[in-house]
C-alpha cells in the first residue's frame, strides 16, 4: 500500500507543479515619448540610471546583473544626474516545507519601475519571481535569480 501511496503523490506533483509554475517574468511595457531620435519605448544607448534604493537590497543584485550582461547604459550614483530611475521592491516568502513538495510559489518576487526623469512618466515595468518552472522549489533560486529575470527582460524590452 505505501507504493501506491508514493506513486501517486509523485504523479500528483508532476500534474500540479508545472500548471502552478508562475512563467519567469510578467513585463509590461509602455511607449514613451521619443527623445532625440529614439523609438518609442526605447531607451538610449547610453542613457544615464539610477538605482533608488529597495527592499531586500534589490539595487544590488541589479546592478550587478546590468553589469554582467553588458547592457549598453551608465549607473550613476547623482540622482539628480540621471536620465532614468529605476525604483522597485523585493519580497521573501515565507520557507515552508509544503510549498517546496506541492509546487507552492516564489521564494522570492522582484518588481520595478522605470521611471523618466525629464517627463516624470513610467517607461517600463516588470516583475519576477525565482521559482523554476519545472523543478519548482527544488531548484535553487533567490534575489539573484530575480534580478537575472528582470535585467534580461529590461534588455530584451528597451535595448
Amino acid at each position: 500500500m505505501p507504493k501506491n501511496l508514493v506513486m501517486f503523490v509523485a504523479f500528483a506533483f508532476l500534474l500540479v507543479g508545472p500548471a502552478n509554475a508562475q512563467g519567469p517574468v510578467q513585463s509590461q511595457s509602455q511607449p514613451s515619448a521619443p527623445v532625440k531620435g529614439g523609438k518609442p519605448g526605447k531607451v538610449l544607448v547610453g542613457s544615464r540610471f539610477f538605482l533608488a534604493p529597495m527592499q531586500g537590497n534589490l539595487e544590488g543584485f541589479i546592478s550587478a546583473e546590468i553589469i554582467k550582461q553588458k547592457l549598453p547604459l551608465s549607473i550613476t550614483t547623482d540622482e539628480n544626474s540621471a536620465d532614468y530611475v529605476l525604483t522597485g521592491t523585493s519580497i521573501k516568502a515565507d520557507d515552508k516545507w509544503y510549498h517546496v513538495v506541492f509546487g507552492g510559489k516564489d521564494k522570492n518576487e522582484g518588481n520595478v519601475t522605470l521611471i523618466n526623469t525629464k517627463e516624470k512618466t513610467v517607461v517600463w515595468a516588470g516583475e519576477a519571481g525565482d521559482r523554476s518552472m519545472w523543478w519548482g522549489g527544488f531548484k535553487r533560486g533567490g534575489e539573484r535569480k530575480v534580478a537575472d529575470r528582470i535585467v534580461s527582460r529590461m534588455k530584451k524590452d528597451l535595448f
